[in-house]
């Protein structure tokens, strides 16, 4: 038997049988790099997203991390504000042949400076006399007569520290 030539019929028919399969290589191809540009879409969202929490929560550690350190000292000037109210409560009861005294002058201008201290700290004595009550600056100790409603006389200072209340002021109240 000779071998048989191919003829141009069968080398057309391999032409167009591998064009077909070129075809659908072609097409898988294209489905996967579809894909593969979808799971990047998706790949890259979800790194944005991430981006964006962790620079959320980078902000809201920062914030928390100044409170913090804003009210770091309250445990400490708050066990300090009895010593303060003596303090002053001392001074306040100086008897008039000692105000002239240099030793009386040295203690005044160390409470002045101990309170300018603890100011600096952010710790701050507020008004009260004259106010109306106010359940969180104030803690009534005893009505007497005067404006129903109305701070009459402090029996102890109220504090407040970076504009929080740490301590109310212990009041007279008018309304009796």
């Amino acid at each position: 038997m000779t071998k048989k030539e191919p003829s141009q019929d069968d080398d057309l028919a391999a032409k167009v049988k591998a064009a077909a399969a070129g075809d659908s290589r072609i097409t898988e191809l294209e489905a996967k790099i579809e894909e593969l540009t979808e799971q990047l879409k998706k790949a890259s969202e979800v790194s944005s997203r991430s981006q964006a929490e962790l620079q959320n929560a980078k902000i809201r550690l920062e914030r928390e991390a100044g409170e913090i350190r804003k009210f770091a000292s309250e445990a400490v000037l708050l066990k300090l504000l009895p010593t303060i109210d003596n303090l002053q409560r001392a001074l306040k009861l100086l008897p008039k042949n000692l105000e002239s005294d240099n030793w009386v002058k040295g203690i005044v201008a160390l409470e002045q400076q101990f309170l300018k201290e603890v100011g600096d700290m952010g710790l701050k004595r507020f008004e009260s006399v004259g106010k109306p009550l106010d359940a969180e600056r104030h803690e009534v100790l005893m009505q007497v007569e005067g404006a129903a409603g109305t701070v009459i006389d402090v029996l102890e200072d109220g504090y407040e520290l970076h504009g929080k209340v740490v301590r109310p002021a212990k009041v007279k109240v008018g309304g009796a």
